[in-house]
């Protein structure tokens, strides 16, 4: 028995190129989209061998380092955030060593 496509086949490639562009993981958009993780990364395999791309070493360095690259910039945004916390912390320790300043 057939089973019938429940996704247009210009919405499984819009799908896949969210996830080689480099900004979200397969994960990501499958969870935003509401599709099975596994489903998706089907399609991009298929994706990937209908554009002769299944072993292309250069694709593959580029999402690893868009991979990287998201990374680091929620690294660097943590990263600002106890900063943040320090600054705030030492400032109100000043306060506390010198109360006569207010």
């Amino acid at each position: 028995m057939k089973t019938r496509n429940r996704y247009s086949n210009e919405f499984k490639e819009q799908a896949v190129k969210r996830t080689l562009s480099g900004s979200f993981t397969i994960k990501e958009v499958s969870e935003s989209l509401g599709i099975n993780y596994y489903v998706l990364r089907g399609w991009r395999k298929e994706y990937m061998e209908q554009m002769g791309k299944d072993h292309n070493l250069e694709t593959d360095k580029k999402i690893k380092e868009s991979e990287e690259l998201r990374k680091l910039r929620k690294e660097n945004q943590k990263l600002k955030e106890e900063n943040l916390i320090l600054k705030k912390f030492a400032a109100i320790l000043s306060k506390d060593q010198n109360p006569d300043s207010n």
